[in-house]
Formats: C-alpha cells, sequence, structure tokens
C-alpha cells in the first residue's frame, strides 16, 4: 500500500480554487440569461427617440485632429417624430460663441455627417478648441466622432452621444 500525504495549504487553495470557479460560472449563467431574456428593446433616449437638443464638450478643430458630429432623424417606426428636421449646430471656443450652421434639412430615416473643421474654418475663420450645441424641433440622435493623428505618434479616434436633454422639453 502507498501512502501520499498532500500538502495542506495546496489542499486549501485548490479549494479556494474551485469554489471560485463554481461562483464564476454560475454568475456566467446568470449574465447570460439576461443576453437571452425576452424584454421588449428599448430605443435609445426618455420619451420617443433621442433629444431636441444635445451638448458636446470639450472637441479640438486644431492641427492634426478632425471633429464630426453625426445626426440622424429617425422615422416613425423607429420612435421618431415622422417629420422634416433642421438642426441647429452652434459653435463655442474659449471666447464663446464662435457661430452656428444652419440650412440642414433631415427627413425621417435621413443622417447627415457635418465635418465641423471644415464649417468652423470656412465660415469663421476658426480651428482650435471648440464646444458643440445641436439642437432641432423635434428629437434626434446625435454623437461625434474624433479621429486624431497626434504629430504622427498618436493616432486613433473616439464616438460618443453627447449630453442629452429630455426629448420632451
Amino acid at each position: 500500500m502507498k501512502v501520499i500525504v498532500l500538502d495542506p495549504w495546496k489542499v486549501l487553495l485548490a479549494g479556494v480554487l474551485s469554489a471560485l470557479l463554481i461562483a464564476l460560472s454560475v454568475l456566467g449563467v446568470l449574465a447570460l440569461a439576461g443576453v437571452f431574456s425576452s424584454d421588449a428593446a428599448e430605443a435609445y433616449g426618455a420619451a420617443g427617440v433621442g433629444a431636441k437638443r444635445w451638448y458636446f464638450a470639450e472637441g479640438y478643430t486644431g492641427p492634426g485632429f478632425e471633429e464630426w458630429i453625426l445626426i440622424y432623424n429617425p422615422p416613425t417606426v423607429e420612435g421618431g417624430s415622422g417629420q422634416i428636421m433642421s438642426p441647429v449646430v452652434d459653435l463655442y471656443g474659449p471666447g464663446g460663441f464662435i457661430g452656428n450652421i444652419t440650412g440642414l434639412a433631415l427627413a425621417p430615416g435621413q443622417r447627415i455627417s457635418i465635418n465641423i473643421n471644415e464649417y468652423a474654418k470656412s465660415l469663421y475663420n476658426y480651428t482650435g478648441d471648440i464646444s458643440i450645441v445641436v439642437y432641432g424641433q423635434y428629437p434626434f440622435l446625435c454623437e461625434r466622432a474624433m479621429y486624431f493623428d497626434y504629430k504622427g505618434e498618436i493616432t486613433g479616434g473616439s464616438q460618443s452621444w453627447g449630453y442629452q436633454e429630455s426629448s420632451t422639453e
């Protein structure tokens, strides 16, 4: 007969690891249960879709940076108003109001991508720090995309939803 002597600390460690694996497996199953639930999907925003006013702070239109505002007027089947909307894009720099972009019209289901660098430079001869407010007469969706190539060393991009006011305002 052969007798094996086990180190009690190794036995304890094996027990703790087994307990952790079981606990994580149970948590994993619970998380997957949420993925497969039959809850109805909800649109982004409060009542209906989106908001009538969106805020985007701390953008930049200087060298090596490109800023875009993307606006989408959802159709009624996606919770939109079903109306043609005319969003206005207000531009703000460190010194306050720079100007705005107007004359846009979006039918339901239509989207537009606005290159803020081009508009700020061509309309107001402005580059640099910029904050943006986008507003319209009906709720809509709006996001900002930023792309950058900082001195050829750091490149990338980001996307963010702005801060939105309630669509009922």
